[in-house]
């Protein structure tokens, strides 16, 4: 497909999956797809997995030349350190490293420069490389959820999302189930040099388990298994829709109305209004566990909190939110510590030195 056309087709889309392999034609192909908004109009975030920032930086110079107006990366990375690469980017490239096996650790951030940018002039545009990766670090519905929270939040403040996968490595049941997620995919052979593309998908077709266009890759016929990421998802899914609408659920969460879960109609890609939508005016919420949602505000909050603002900002009982932070104690995720007659809440690894005893070994 001409370079040209593809770009034009993909106007209006909020979220695009790249199927191209992880191959340096691959990315190369895929920062191409990124610099479709003029690189001097956009302020991108870039998730990196295996690429270092400065590396992607180095690729991007050769590859699309101009630079961004701002940009923002989150490296998922288990051994860097933060400050690994203040010296190797330039002063106004931010980074931040985070832990690839918590997914929340990257939405929080990337949320936050999305509801920063809704005020700004330039198109904000998010690019993840990659999802095959991610998918090595947590399991398939985690992942799922994880995605349809950012797909929702990149629509939400008006950007455009890029979210690369190697198709080669993943089963087409896999591939077929993400692909809802999105309103674009393009497709890119093994030398970059051939791109095709799939319509968008429209709101029905996503609400069905399978799909009638002969130029989707889901087959008429196709059978949907007992097992594997279909069902799960459908699992998942069905779960919001079955909570009870009074009272506190045993999840301790409230229940997502249909209004809610409404897709508003796609037009070019933005809300009609000039002002961008609000980032986190969404229920996405809904499709984390209760966990998550406590990890996500201890992130927001710079890995602590009081015990009694978590309650404030879940809205559950008290009793709730202590047996759920026991269960997180149990499982090493936090820590309590009490203070005067209430508790602070830390992430493993956010709790102050001198929070031990001193005959602690």
């Amino acid at each position: 497909m001409n370079v040209r056309k593809l770009k034009e087709g993909l106007q209006g889309a909020s979220n695009v999956l790249v199927l191209a392999p992880l191959t340096p034609d691959g990315n190369r192909t895929h920062m191409e797809l990124v610099a479709s908004t003029p690189p001097e109009d956009m302020s991108l975030a870039a998730v990196t997995y295996t690429q270092p920032p400065d590396q992607w930086i180095e690729d991007w110079q050769t590859s699309v030349r101009t630079p961004p107006q701002e940009t923002q990366f989150i490296h998922a990375s288990g051994m860097a350190q933060p400050d690994a690469y203040e010296e190797q980017t330039p002063d106004s490239v931010a980074t931040a490293v985070v832990d690839p096996t918590d997914p929340m650790e990257i939405i929080v951030p990337l949320s936050s420069h999305l509801e920063e940018w809704t005020a700004s002039e330039t198109q904000p545009i998010v690019s993840v490389q990659t999802l095959t990766v991610l998918l090595e670090y947590v399991d398939f519905d985690t992942a799922f959820r994880y995605l349809h929270i950012l797909t929702h939040r990149v629509q939400a403040a008006g950007a455009v999302g890029y979210f690369q996968m190697d198709p080669d490595i993943h089963d087409p049941e896999t591939i077929n189930t993400l692909k809802t997620l999105f309103d674009v995919i393009v497709e890119i052979s093994e030398e970059g040099a051939e791109w095709t593309m799939t319509p968008a998908y429209t709101s029905s077709e996503r609400t069905t388990e399978s799909d009638e266009s002969d130029e989707s890759d889901v087959s008429d016929d196709m059978e949907y298994p007992s097992d594997g990421p279909l069902s799960s998802i459908r699992t998942i899914l069905s779960g919001l829709f079955d909570r009870s609408t009074t009272g506190e659920t045993e999840a301790g969460t409230e229940s997502v109305s249909d209004t809610e879960m409404t897709v508003e109609p796609e037009t070019d890609g933005k809300p009609e209004s000039d002002e961008r939508a609000p980032v986190g005016n969404l229920a996405d919420e809904e499709m984390l566990t209760d966990e998550e949602r406590i990890r996500s505000l201890l992130i927001q909050y710079g890995g602590r909190m009081k015990q009694a603002d978590i309650t404030a900002e879940t809205s559950w009982s008290k009793s709730t939110v202590s047996r759920k932070l026991t269960k997180m104690e149990e499982n090493e995720e936090i820590t309590r510590v009490q203070v005067g007659r209430g508790n602070l809440v830390f992430l493993n690894g956010s709790e102050p030195e001198a929070y031990k005893s001193p005959f602690e070994a």
